[in-house]
């Protein structure tokens, strides 16, 4: 479904959580981007892919205690319980004979029991969690770390955890929206707090009812790239073919990003488009988002500084390159990086302040504000290099 216009209709095994050969096409133009073949028919192997991927995957931090706390055995037996609902989008699953309408199931105005879930994903107390627990916009979000989906004054925002160790990334995402913002580049913004004494990121949907998501990998599906040679260039063209005129501008954005917060996760899930959930039209390129696995925040305190030369990058289906690589790709001439020499200081003290939550050593902090000068540094030599 896709609100409340049937898209795909066929057999559904709950076992294990895919669709059968028997699945047909309804509605072509409604489709979830990048689950057909060449030819335009179905690709079950795609369609199912693009469904799983929608559930909490195997690897999320504190998974076997939300698996106990809220009694179930398999994260993807969460996708099954709301009909897998998600915020991100407005496709949904139901039964052809189940009477309920989208207005009455979906999580964008419906209530849902944030704080049980909350609980059960970051609380260091072990306790079970309510029954209604299992029934939250949290049953698809994809990604490692701890998550939730919580309303505020009728908006959604989602908190996010950071690795157990050093809970840095947080402070990252701060950072990556205060650089977005400094350089005049659209980005989710961020702020921080405490939850359940973890420190958390907290940032807004960019989606809703009107709006949906669609990564990288779902657009790059669409146009079956050729995962064997480097996709900027098919990325590109998809989104410029489809009216995203400035998709290698807000690449470049992104990149500038990435060079400076060192980012080793920029792959096709977390970048991608927005579309318009009435007419599957694409819109725009989404904001920067997820920009906190950076600044040797995964490594021991004395090799933080160091990582300004390793070769950790991640773009599309590259891997383990040089992040010196992305000024290829960056329009240098477009930003005002002086515009950046408040931001180390800000970020230093931004580590200080949740330093009684986190526990990370004053050496750690000032390994990472020596990165990060480094890093700004770097990018201005750069610029000069080209005007």
């Amino acid at each position: 479904m896709h609100k409340d216009k049937p898209v795909l209709h066929g057999s559904f095994d709950f076992g294990r959580h895919a669709f059968g050969e028997d699945v047909e096409i309804i509605d072509e133009n409604l489709l979830p981007v990048g689950v057909t073949h060449e030819d335009g028919t179905i690709s079950l192997h795609k369609l199912n892919h693009w469904y799983r991927w929608r559930g909490i995957p195997g690897y999320r931090v504190g998974l076997l205690q939300l698996e106990e706390r809220l009694e179930i055995h398999d994260p993807l037996e969460l996708l099954e319980r709301e009909y897998a609902l998600s915020v991100s989008d407005t496709f949904w699953r139901k039964a052809e004979d189940d009477p309920i309408t989208w207005k009455e199931v979906n999580f964008f105005h419906r209530s849902f029991d944030q704080q049980g879930f909350g609980l059960a994903m970051f609380s260091n107390i072990g306790a079970r969690a309510g029954h209604n627990a299992r029934h939250t916009p949290n049953n698809t979000t994809c990604g490692y770390h701890r998550k939730a989906w919580f309303r505020r004054n009728g908006a959604l925002f989602l908190l996010k955890g950071g690795t157990p160790f050093y809970q840095q990334e947080p402070v990252n995402e701060w950072l990556a929206s205060r650089i977005a913002h400094q350089l005049g580049i659209q980005a989710v913004p961020y702020n921080n707090e405490i939850y359940e004494n973890n420190l958390v990121s907290v940032c807004p949907a960019m989606t809703n009812e009107d709006v949906d998501l669609v990564t990288a990998g779902d657009v790059l599906n669409s146009v079956h790239s050729d995962a064997k040679k480097f996709q900027y260039d098919d990325y590109i063209k998809a989104l410029e073919g489809h009216g995203i005129k400035d998709a290698r501008q807000c690449i470049s954005d992104m990149l500038v990003m990435d060079y400076l917060m060192m980012n080793t996760d920029r792959h096709n899930q977390n970048l991608g488009i927005l579309v318009d959930a009435n007419t599957g039209r694409w819109l725009q390129c989404a904001p920067v988002f997820d920009t906190g696995t950076g600044l040797g925040c995964l490594v021991d305190d004395n090799e933080i500084f160091e990582q300004y030369h390793s070769e950790s990058c991640k773009l599309f289906n590259a891997r383990n390159f040089s992040h010196e690589i992305l000024l290829d790709y960056i329009d240098l001439k477009r930003y005002d990086f002086n515009a950046l020499d408040g931001l180390p200081r800000a970020y230093g003290n931004q580590l200080v302040k949740y330093q009684s939550t986190t526990n990370i050593s004053n050496k750690r902090i000032n390994e990472s504000y020596r990165l990060f000068c480094k890093r700004i540094l770097m990018i201005k030599n750069a610029a000069a290099s080209v005007q």
